[in-house]
């Protein structure tokens, strides 16, 4: 059975594998998107990473308590 801090390893890793995928997509994808269009779609990737990162965090410290 994983640790605490091996759980917070893995998801940090899976946020960062599917980071990776979803910008390894939209880099492949139709060439009839504007750049702009990608950048702002990758913008709201990385913020709905990050949150999901910071809700992660928190609630692996409150698990500590």
């Amino acid at each position: 059975m994983l640790g605490k801090f091996e759980i917070l390893f893995v998801i940090f890793v899976l946020l960062l594998v599917f980071y990776f995928v979803i910008t390894w997509g939209a880099r492949k994808g139709k060439s009839s998107e504007t750049p702009l269009e990608i950048k702002r779609y990758l913008l709201g990737v990385r913020v709905l990473i990050i949150i999901l990162a910071i809700v992660s965090l928190i609630l692996w410290l409150l698990s500590n308590l």
